[in-house]
């Protein structure tokens, strides 16, 4: 009797989408993922359940909050310089100092 290796079945569509709900569910219940559009919620894979997770709360803070979560969201993820590519106090307070050099003699307040 010849043997026949036996090939396991291809997993449903709606047993893969439901065992991830669940995991996703399970993270989120249990608070176990990183904020929506972190670097760290950034980093995770497409199909990370933990994703769906951060993803989740952050719609469910948008239904209660609105727009100013929204406002958060565009704060977080806005571009930053790099803290060495900055201008130091230094720097800032020079510009400081010629804005209002500058505004000082646009009102004829210049020393005579």
């Amino acid at each position: 009797m010849p043997i026949v290796a036996q090939v396991p079945a291809e997993p449903e569509p709606g047993d893969i989408l439901r065992e991830y709900w669940a995991d996703a569910k399970q993270h989120y219940l249990n608070g176990d993922f990183p904020d929506y559009a972190s670097p760290a919620w950034r980093a995770l894979e497409p199909d990370d359940p933990r994703k769906l997770a951060g993803a989740l709360l952050f719609a469910e803070m948008w239904r209660r909050f609105g727009d100013e979560i929204a406002a958060d969201l565009d704060n977080a993820i806005a571009y930053r310089e790099p803290p060495w590519r900055r201008p130091t106090l230094a720097e800032l307070n020079q510009r400081h100092d010629e804005m209002l050099a500058r505004n000082r003699r646009g009102h004829g307040n210049e020393a005579a």
